[in-house]
């Protein structure tokens, strides 16, 4: 194991290479990080043998508010917090006074869970009362919630107090992340940002890491740019091994100052922590055109974790020209590598940029019809090569039976179009791919075939009736995907007569539906439109007690993948709508043979489509959101969804801290062993089989 080297001495060697420009002589080697303690859990009250509180949970999956509210008076303290509880999830504004009230309740549990309900409202209003109830609160359980919700709500005036306040030892890292969730959502003041940079020497590395998520996350780097001495000296003063180091790489990145470009280069070879090393190698993109950047990212192509190499791989694609060596270094690459699909992807894209069609159809070539992905990747990288071979290639593919190679293909014929639009000789034919593959209904061509078709040219020959038409043939819950396309592409017509079809879609049955309408119109019309309420549509699945029973407190997941086995605690009790369905999926072996079909590295790896197996499908059904009082750190498994309560069959798990994600996404579990093989999952990793194990009764 490599040891850390001491702040004290590592300031002057990252000196010396800082001053020398260089990278230094090879990295440490990658080191396994290890699996993570469990995250902070809301703690049991006996859901599984208590009815009344599992027909209070029965009210939660039907969305029935007002139940709950009035469960917020039940003399039985468990039965009010399971009520709060509850009303995260359901998220009714009416509860905002009740819970508010339940904030100063004899109760600790119960003021626990008022205070996450309330953070889950959205609403400033409340930011002020729970700061207000900070201030009088002893129990440490009930503060870390209040800190959480807080930084969810609060608004400049709470913000500006919350810096001011007095704490007890060892809450630094929750008011930090606080101040850092207000900052991300664009609650900022100067005073916070001081707060924060003083924060980034804090001995205490959880504090410092919450206190550095601000910088790597925020959008408005001009309201901290005046303190970028101060965030540099801070990375320079870390070991290579400290995670705060993700964050201000990010936060580095977003400013775009030369003078940083070789501590992005000295991270990348020498962090042993493979996050690191990614970030390191994502913010150097937009510094290529220096010959010392596109070294270190083509030295990196050889890292020993793919998921770095693949970050270079796709930072050098910002290259907008490569010396002749330095593309015949890539292409001889490609050569030795050919079948590492992964990491040569975002190469071809790069060749494909310069020209290089020719090398692009030959390593497609290689591969057979049933070699799906891989062609995927050399398909995307002819979106870029000019000329009719290429475009011929394209629009072949698009025709393809696979929804992966079709909608691949769509896309790159999307990428040509915004460069060959002025060219009316092509109109036709482009119009003719885009309608077939729109009309295929197919969510991965929609996805790709639907933005296309609202260009102006299109609607002169029909688009706008078949983007219409191809609506009304599409059903939920299996064609949601592509209604959402359908939708977003009206908003972009600029056509007045798509109006009167996004406001009949508004008053859709459908959250999601009637949230894009109205945001499509919004943009339409060029102005602020919120979504109406609408009626809650009844929940497609229930609870059946008797067999979450016998799935006890606690069961495991347990995935046998290709790179390993991973085991995995579902918390029954927080989402017991969630961990039914999964694991009932796992003992059917639905799961057994599916993929990961989606790795992003640094963030998730992501999988459970077993109908499609490309991220577009679901089982058929969808189910509540439950929102746990699980935070997003790293090794949390969660549900993927495309807005509240659409959840199926599709989970993820984290790399690292994903604070954004708290309250929004169901959180029902952790990794507890085997998050190294998680480190190691891919895209298109399979899991081999999965199995669960029954907790405690």
């Amino acid at each position: 194991m490599i040891r850390p080297i001491p702040n004290r001495i590592l300031y002057p060697v990252l000196g010396f290479v800082l001053l020398t420009g260089g990278c230094g002589p090879q990295g440490p080697p990658d080191r396994a990080l290890g699996t993570p303690p469990p995250p902070p859990v809301r703690p049991s009250d006996g859901l599984l043998r208590r009815e009344t509180l599992q027909r209070l949970v029965d009210f939660q999956v039907d969305r029935d508010g007002g139940a709950l509210i009035g469960l917020l008076a039940d003399p039985d303290a468990v039965v009010r917090a399971r009520a709060a509880f509850a009303l995260a999830s359901v998220q009714d504004p009416a509860a905002g006074p009740p819970l508010s009230g339940l904030l100063t309740d004899p109760e600790a549990p119960v003021r626990r869970d008022a205070a996450f309900a309330l953070g889950q409202l959205s609403d400033a209003r409340y930011g002020g009362v729970l700061l207000g109830a900070l201030r009088k609160e002893a129990d440490p359980d009930v503060r870390r919630r209040i800190f959480e919700a807080v930084g969810k709500v609060g608004d400049e005036l709470v913000l500006e107090r919350l810096v001011e306040l007095d704490l007890p030892p060892g809450e630094s890292a929750l008011r930090n992340l606080a101040v850092s969730r207000m900052g991300v959502r664009g609650v900022v003041l100067p005073s916070a940002v001081r707060h924060l940079v003083e924060e980034l020497r804090n001995p205490d590395p959880r504090a410092r890491e919450n206190a550095g998520y601000f910088f790597g996350r925020s959008t408005a780097t001009g309201q901290w740019a005046t303190f970028a001495p101060r965030v540099r000296a801070a990375l320079d003063s870390l070991p290579p091994d400290d995670p705060l180091a993700m964050h201000l790489l990010l936060g580095l990145a977003s400013l775009g100052d030369p003078q940083d470009t070789p501590r992005f280069l000295w991270w990348l070879r020498m962090s042993p922590d493979w996050r690191i090393r990614t970030n390191a190698a994502r913010g150097m993109g937009p510094r290529t055109a220096d010959p010392r950047v596109r070294k270190g990212l083509m030295d990196a192509l050889g890292d020993p974790s793919t998921h770095v190499a693949y970050s270079a791989a796709s930072a050098l694609t910002s290259v907008s020209r490569l010396p002749p060596g330095e593309g015949n270094d890539l292409k001889s690459w490609v050569e030795s590598h050919w079948e590492d699909w992964r990491r040569a992807g975002p190469i071809l894209a790069l060749l494909g940029r310069q020209g290089q069609g020719e090398f692009i159809l030959d390593w497609l070539d290689r591969w057979g019809e049933e070699d799906v992905i891989p062609r995927t990747r050399g398909l995307g990288a002819l979106a870029f090569v000019p000329g009719a071979e290429a475009f011929d290639v394209l629009v072949e593919a698009a025709g393809s039976e696979s929804s992966r190679i079709r909608g691949t293909a769509l896309g790159g014929l999307a990428r040509r179009w915004r460069v060959e639009r002025n060219d009316s000789t092509t109109h036709a034919r482009y119009f003719q791919v885009f309608s077939r593959g729109l009309q295929t209904r197919d969510p991965a061509s929609t996805y790709v075939a639907a933005p296309a078709l609202a260009d102006s040219v299109f609607l002169a020959l029909g688009s706008l009736d078949l983007l219409r038409e191809t609506y009304g043939d599409m059903s939920l819950p299996g064609d949601l995907d592509g209604m959402v396309a359908i939708l977003e592409a009206l908003g972009e017509t600029g056509a007045p007569e798509a109006e009167a079809f996004l406001r009949q879609e508004m008053e859709h049955p459908n959250h999601s539906i009637r949230e894009t309408a109205a945001h499509a119109l919004a943009g339409l019309r060029g102005e602020e439109i919120d979504p109406p309420p609408g009626r809650v549509s009844p929940a497609e699945k229930t609870i059946d007690w008797e067999s979450l029973g016998h799935l006890g407190s606690g069961p495991r997941l347990i995935l046998q993948t290709e790179k390993g086995e991973v085991t995995l605690v579902l918390d029954t009790e927080g989402a017991p709508l969630t961990v039914q369905t999964i694991a009932g999926f796992a003992m059917e072996g639905k799961y057994d043979g599916v993929p990961f079909h989606r790795v992003v590295p640094n963030f998730v790896v992501q999988g459970g489509d077993f109908t499609r197996k490309d991220g577009y499908g679901g089982p058929g059904f969808e189910i509540r959101s439950e929102f746990t009082e699980i935070p997003y750190r790293r090794g949390v498994l969660g549900m993927a969804s495309s807005g509240k309560d659409t959840e199926g069959s599709q989970f993820f798990i984290t790399h690292s801290m994903q604070p954004h994600l708290d309250g929004a996404y169901t959180a029902f579990g952790w990794v507890e062993d085997g998050m190294d093989v998680v480190d190691l999952l891919y895209e298109e990793d399979l899991i081999v089989s999965a199995r669960v194990e029954p907790g405690s009764a």
